[in-house]
């Protein structure tokens, strides 16, 4: 199916949603991590509002076509439980799973899995995930949080 919308305009207005409804759900935070959401959620306002002054004064429609938007449905569900997981479970022990179940699906869209998918995607994730946890402990001194499963 093929629809026709403003793609700025309806990007800008979903950016700026997503960064409003994050503001209000900082709550209260140290001094010293509240720089990086901060700064990161003014950096999305900016390119929202941005994106909704060129869809108000230079309106363009493009064509957007929405088969194959079962995959996407799938990935936001992935994610959605990923999100869900990490105040459960933890973010190492979330992150690993997402990161091999995402590489596959990449993979699957061109060609059939084979057992050395699995064992890369695994290894990746396994780096991906102790990278990212090593940058937010280490480097911004985020620790994380003793998550209630575990």
């Amino acid at each position: 199916m093929q629809i026709r919308i403003n793609t700025d305009l309806v990007s800008g207005i979903f950016g700026l949603v997503l960064a409003g409804l994050f503001w209000s759900q900082r709550g209260s935070v140290g001094f010293m991590s509240s720089v990086f959401p901060d700064t990161v959620l003014a950096i999305i306002g900016l390119i929202s509002a941005i994106l909704v002054g060129r869809g108000i004064f230079s309106p363009t429609a493009e064509t957007v076509d929405l088969t194959g938007a079962g995959r996407l449905l799938i990935t936001v569900g992935i994610l959605a439980l990923w999100w869900v997981g990490i105040a459960n479970v933890g973010f190492v022990s979330t992150s690993v799973p997402l990161f091999v179940v995402l590489a596959l699906m990449l993979i699957r869209t061109n060609r059939a899995l084979r057992w050395q998918d699995f064992a890369v995607a695994i290894g990746v994730a396994i780096a991906l995930t102790y990278g990212f946890y090593w940058v937010f402990t280490e480097v911004l001194g985020i620790r994380p949080f003793r998550a209630p499963f575990i």
